[in-house]
């Protein structure tokens, strides 16, 4: 049996998703508890591989059992009592033999939260990134326009985490998002078909730099034409990144889980 969950985590609770010696790991966590539920080894493929500090709110995963669910509510219960706190299985589905929610999966969407305000804001701490200087939105979301579609993002990640790796990423979707509960706080939203190594916290950086008025003389495609990573931004911290969605274009039942989990007020 296979069996697809989707599951929500605080990035600040663990070293990332994968597992890490010594270290605890998203994944860690799931494969105990699924382990101990149905009494026989469990390995926890995921859809993305969040660095420490990395939220995620819609993760998928999958693991293979000799084993039927029976309940899924009675398992969902089960595991939210034995995983580590802050981390929430919300939903569970079957699915076929085939499905890997890494490589099954079509594309990915994240959004990176900036607050905007004059001071700091503590309840935001660690969960957005404080950015005090003036934005020029109408110039960030022309910037964000101009991403859409297939670029080489060779200048936009670490270094050493391209070797023998394509930088060739498609931008399905970019826009920048005004948070309607904060004021100031905003949601720069991207999809793609993948994501190369710190590129969403590489890229964010550079926009801002554009936004604020420290590179008036450049756009975002003049950087990546480059493809020099010491021209383009800073890398922001990871505490504002956020892994939103995973998509699957033969597996509906995965859009299902993300209804529910809407739906879950």
């Amino acid at each position: 049996m296979n069996y697809a969950l989707l599951v929500e985590y605080d990035g600040l609770c663990f070293n990332g998703f994968q597992i890490q010696k010594n270290q605890p790991s998203v994944q860690e966590s799931l494969e105990k508890a699924a382990t101990i539920l149905l009494q026989e080894p469990i390995d926890i493929s995921g859809a993305g591989r969040t660095d420490t500090g990395v939220h995620a709110r819609g993760m998928v995963v999958n693991f293979k059992t000799q084993k039927t669910v029976q309940n899924f509510s009675r398992f969902l219960l089960s595991m939210n009592a034995l995983t580590d706190p802050g981390l929430s299985i919300l939903s569970i589905t079957s699915v076929d033999e085939n499905f890997d929610s890494r490589f099954s999966c079509s594309s990915r969407e994240y959004e990176y939260l900036i607050l905007n305000t004059k001071y700091p804001r503590p309840t935001w701490k660690n969960r957005a990134f404080w950015y005090q200087h003036k934005i020029d939105v109408p110039r960030l979301e022309a910037e964000l326009e101009l991403l859409k579609g297939e670029h080489d993002f060779r200048s936009l990640a670490k270094a050493v985490s391209m070797k023998n790796r394509s930088t060739i990423r498609n931008i399905l979707e970019a826009k920048l998002e005004r948070s309607a509960e904060f004021d100031g706080l905003f949601k720069v939203r991207i999809r793609a078909n993948g994501f190369l190594h710190n590129m969403i916290r590489i890229l964010t950086g550079t926009l801002l730099e554009i936004a604020t008025g420290k590179r008036k003389e450049t756009n975002v495609l003049n950087i990546l034409s480059s493809k020099d990573r010491t021209i383009a931004g800073i890398t922001l911290p990871p505490h504002g990144l956020y892994f939103i969605r995973a998509y699957y274009d033969s597996y509906p039942q995965i859009d299902s889980m993300y209804s529910d989990r809407d739906l879950q007020k």
